[in-house]
């Protein structure tokens, strides 16, 4: 798999509100882009992609949801109307971690819902937990019995048609929830790399520092001296979501932002 292209700006924007480093409460907006990608699975005809849904969207009714548990409808109404030769159960969507939203700055918790959300909405899913995921194993189960699957340790799925790496959570202190010391995190994605699965899904990105992008340099090392992949990722904010770094791996950073892809 290969991105192609990626459009510049947006094509739609959703409004949401999020919390800020102050302690208050923004209206902010999740961008839209959508683009080209090659061999695509068979089993879809477009590929969403996304990550760091960390906020809430009001209903018309008034009730606040978890951005996440709200968006698959207003995508499923996008893609109807953009590409109205694609139905939402020719769609399968890849998700970087870090769903669970509410207004707390750097709130944790369940984000089973979204999951859910998107899995009821869309073909399949596939994706990998953040540093702020938290699921009890009887939600892991209820997703696994599904059109989900969530790749909890680090490893390859054979799901949707394609071999998908996952490795989520965070280089930190291993006695906290979803992170792993430098030293395991690192050796498991070279690992991963090495297996050369169609994507590989990271919740925490590598830095490119070239472009004035955010991440761990120690993951872009390894990234660098491993063969060419293609790999999304978030927890990190990047303005300009692609980069290509020495070597020709692509990583597309989908933090607070949505790609659409089709062939």
């Amino acid at each position: 798999m290969r991105i192609e292209s990626l459009g510049a700006d947006p094509v739609e924007r959703f409004a949401y509100r999020t919390a800020t480093g102050s302690g208050g409460i923004a209206e902010v907006q999740l961008p839209v882009y959508v683009g080209q990608m090659t061999s695509l699975p068979s089993s879809v005809d477009a590929l969403i992609v996304t990550s760091d849904l960390q906020g809430m969207m009001r209903t018309a009714d008034g009730k606040d949801v978890m951005l996440g548990e709200r968006l698959p409808d207003d995508l499923s109404v996008l893609i109807g109307i953009e590409w109205p030769d694609i139905a939402p159960d020719r769609v399968g969507v890849l998700l970087c971690g870090d769903l669970y939203g509410d207004l707390r700055r750097g709130g944790s918790g369940d984000p089973t819902g979204v999951w859910l959300a998107f899995g009821e909405t869309f073909r399949w899913v596939v994706g990998v937990a953040g540093n702020h995921d938290l699921m009890a194993d009887a939600e892991k189960r209820e997703l696994s019995r599904r059109n989900i699957c969530l790749i909890d340790r680090p490893g390859i799925a054979e799901f949707g048609g394609a071999a998908w790496g996952g490795l989520g959570g965070v280089i930190g202190r291993p006695d906290k929830p979803n992170r792993m010391a430098e030293a395991d995190y690192l050796q498991a994605l070279r690992k991963l790399l090495h297996k050369q699965p169609h994507a590989l899904l990271l919740h925490q990105s590598p830095d490119v520092p070239e472009r004035g992008c955010a991440g761990s340099p120690e993951i872009r090392a390894v990234l660098e001296s491993g063969p060419e992949a293609l790999v999304f990722c978030g927890h990190s904010h990047w303005n300009d979501p692609l980069a290509c770094l020495p070597g020709g791996t692509q990583v597309l950073n989908v933090d607070a932002k949505v790609c659409i892809f089709t062939r």
